[in-house]
């Protein structure tokens, strides 16, 4: 995918996504007489660092100017890097792209098990609020080894 192929969504999008990680962009003028930074500057520091996520939208964009520490114009913006939930699953037959409640493939006419069907559910429930879950591997039960 490429950068410029991510989505850009304010507020909620209409479509069903599961939460990557949320992101911070921040844009400043380099000097007093540099002209002061755009959305689309922070649009783009935002599809880079989503990219380098896996992610193929980015949703609940807010941006900020004015001021910082270190210039007098600058320009933030924040959002939540997701990757978008479908209806599609592919046919276990011929592989071609079908949709989740279809019963029979439109393209070799092979019956989809309900088994396929179910298991393309389940992986698409994801969360869709923007709320990370994350899980820690089991700790290994070895003592660590002692060098002499």
């Amino acid at each position: 995918m490429k950068i410029e192929d991510i989505e850009i969504h304010v507020g909620e999008p209409p479509f069903p996504f599961a939460a990557v990680r949320r992101l911070e962009a921040k844009c400043e003028a380099a000097t007093a007489f540099s002209s002061a930074p755009t959305m689309d500057q922070v649009n783009a520091k935002l599809r880079e660092m989503a990219a380098g996520l896996g992610a193929n939208a980015i949703v609940q964009v807010e941006y900020k100017s004015g001021m910082s520490k270190t210039s007098w114009r600058s320009m933030s913006g924040t959002g939540l890097a997701v990757r978008k939930l479908t209806d599609d699953i592919q046919c276990p037959v011929c592989a071609e792209t079908i949709k989740q409640a279809a019963l029979k493939c439109r393209y070799c006419g092979a019956d989809v098990p309900k088994g396929a069907r179910q298991a393309a559910a389940s992986t698409d429930s994801a969360p869709s609020e923007g709320r990370l879950t994350f899980s820690r591997p089991a700790s290994s039960s070895r003592a660590p080894s002692e060098h002499q």
